[in-house]
């Protein structure tokens, strides 16, 4: 609702540096009757197609609600896949999405470095799968990079008594490895999370941050591509009482 009649144009300029593309619901829409402009709530949409075109992805979110609002993710694949039986594959690209809030409004972007690698042959209930995304980056929809605040809060919170090492970097996003996360369609589904070391206590202890799922597909007769969605939802280390959601998207290539 009042995202501009389902219209989205692609930002001019884009507002961060990504391999995807973009988009913005319109600010106001006029009232069919009398013409008077309606004011809209703010939507984004980040969308990506893969070079060969066989892969593409969507999301769209808001940051009008207290809580997380309306929105959501696709994934598309545009041919069939052939997978192998046997030995193993590596993917790397970059990852790009949108950050909402339970507790606050508001909205973000989020881009980073991804790799995935699969083996073919273990576990015997479905393929194993391990991957990796690093190297992330915050910023405000306005292309303002938030991430050194973002990690002063961490530190904050994790390093208060400033006895412990800083963050420099957002937590790696990680795999959990096990059977039964891909099945003979090529479909992907598996769990994912972060850590930190916690300093603020009377010993260090490592922490989890970050917990969510991927939704993933490989594409191509060669498997050459995989497409997919990450969720994770986090507590925000510098406002108490909210809950972060990050929803990215990535299409990975074997290089």
């Amino acid at each position: 609702g009042f995202d501009g009649d389902n219209v989205y144009s692609l930002a001019a300029p884009q507002p961060i540096t990504t391999p995807y593309q973009i988009y913005e619901s319109a600010d106001a829409v006029q009232d069919s009757q009398t013409g008077v402009p309606i004011s809209q709530f703010t939507h984004r949409l980040v969308a990506g197609k893969s070079t060969s075109g066989q892969s593409e992805f969507a999301i769209v979110r808001t940051g009008s609600y207290k809580g997380y609002g309306f929105g959501g993710f696709v994934i598309k694949r545009n041919g069939g896949v052939s997978l192998p039986s046997t030995g193993q594959a590596g993917y790397t690209g970059k990852y790009t999405g949108l950050r909402d809030f339970s507790g606050a409004a508001g909205l973000e972007y989020v881009t980073g470095d991804m790799d995935i690698a699969i083996d073919f042959k273990d576990f015997n209930s479905g393929d194993a799968v391990k991957g990796t995304v690093t190297n992330r980056n915050i910023y405000s929809i306005n292309g303002t990079n938030l991430t050194s605040a973002y990690l002063g809060a961490m530190n904050a919170k994790y390093n208060k008594n400033g006895t412990g090492v800083d963050l420099v970097a957002l937590p790696t996003l990680v795999f959990k490895v096990g059977p039964g996360v891909i099945d003979g369609n090529g479909e992907l589904n598996g769990e994912l999370d972060s850590s930190v070391v916690n300093y603020s206590g009377p010993t260090p202890a490592v922490e989890g941050f970050e917990a969510g799922k991927y939704y993933a597909m490989v594409s191509g007769d060669t498997a050459n591509e995989v497409t997919g969605i990450i969720v994770v939802k986090s507590d925000h280390p510098g406002v108490d009482g909210v809950t972060v959601r990050e929803t990215g998207g990535f299409i990975l290539y074997r290089p």
